[in-house]
């Protein structure tokens, strides 16, 4: 078996490549199921592509990164992207044929668990250092358990000449791709912090104005609105005089308890912003008109019964609803208007209540 230079210069570049890739896919606008499911299957080309230029030990027996990349999905993407990338790299592997087929799989399969487990353990922190980064590729050296599976007359060999240039390129592989990979995470994660504060009331948590809007773009485009769909527009009632009363501090709380009751009110797909002030938007995709005044009254409701208190008096508080609903979906210009002077009529009415529009019949 001969090594040189230019072997490794081929895997440091496909490390760096995965890497890169890495990052591209973390920076997806897609939910992150569907970014590891993706980042599985580039791993697993990796995979692939790795035994494309493998080192041959002995006639059907190879040596390459396969087990690395597999052991990284698994890592840093969690058990579906490793399957989908164990998936490849065994197909890949079954193809290219050979006495060691068998083992091959095994050690992959034994690296993929075994970079899983490294994942689960290092959840709680927010990077890896470089120790950290050793361990992995101490772990992913149990796939050299699967050269027992050899035929006797080639296992000795395959230990003795494979297996140290094997580990090594794990511990090394695990070092490099993983320092490559959490660079890449850790500015994808700044990227995203940073784009979460343009698009981020700071008090709320909720969805500032032009974080609504572009959340509004993107749910027009992604969710298909079969039953209608709706705009409700929140605001608390008397709240400046209770802030003029019980000062700014109390006003903050009660924003910020009106964002939690939001929360909890709404479906996960519904859209929850902060327009300003005391002024809070939600929007309602796929949603009939009786589900959206059961959604409207459950805000409404759920703010009258909250347990705010202030020098452990409750606060009286409430909030009025406008609503505008349409059957064949909902511009967002046309349904704030709509929604803002049905807002006003429940104000005009006595306030804490809600009002809706007439059924719209176009989105226009």
């Amino acid at each position: 078996m001969n090594l040189n230079a230019f072997e490794f210069l081929d895997n440091f570049a496909l490390m760096a490549l995965a890497a890169v890739l890495y990052g591209i896919i973390l920076r997806l606008e897609y939910p992150r199921e569907v970014r590891r499911i993706l980042g599985g299957f580039m791993f697993g080309a990796g995979a692939a592509v790795s035994m494309m230029d493998p080192l041959r030990v002995a006639p059907g027996v190879i040596v390459d990164l396969r087990s690395l990349f597999i052991g990284f999905s698994g890592a840093f993407l969690g058990p579906v992207a490793m399957l989908i990338s164990l998936t490849i790299g065994a197909i890949t592997r079954y193809q290219i044929g050979g006495i060691g087929v068998v083992p091959g799989i095994v050690a992959m399969t034994l690296a993929g668990c075994s970079g899983t487990l490294w994942g689960h353990l290092m959840r709680n922190r927010s990077r890896a250092s470089l120790r950290h980064l050793v361990l992995l590729g101490f772990m992913l050296c149990a796939g050299l358990l699967a050269f027992l599976l050899l035929p006797v007359e080639i296992r000795a060999k395959a230990f003795v000449s494979a297996a140290p240039y094997a580990a090594a390129c794990y511990i090394l592989g695990a070092l490099l791709l993983g320092t490559f990979v959490e660079r890449e995470r850790f500015s994808a994660m700044r990227e995203r912090r940073l784009t979460n504060e343009v698009n981020t009331d700071p008090l709320t948590g909720l969805l500032n104005r032009r974080g609504f809007q572009r959340g509004f773009d993107i749910a027009q485009e992604e969710i298909v609105s079969e039953n209608g769909a709706a705009i409700l527009l929140v605001d608390l009632d008397h709240f400046k005089k209770l802030n003029d009363t019980h000062g700014h501090d109390i006003g903050d709380l009660v924003l910020q308890s009106v964002g939690a009751i939001l929360r909890k009110a709404v479906r996960q797909s519904d859209l929850l912003g902060r327009l300003g002030g005391e002024e809070f938007v939600v929007y309602l995709p796929n949603a009939s008109m009786a589900d959206a005044r059961n959604i409207a009254e459950r805000i409404r409701i759920g703010i009258e019964t909250s347990t705010i208190a202030s020098k452990g008096k409750p606060l009286p508080v409430s909030a009025s609803v406008g609503g505008s609903w349409s059957s064949n979906g909902m511009d967002l210009t046309t349904g704030l208007k709509l929604a803002d002077m049905e807002l006003y009529k429940a104000k005009q009415a006595g306030r804490n209540q809600v009002h809706f529009t007439p059924t719209i019949k176009s989105a226009a």
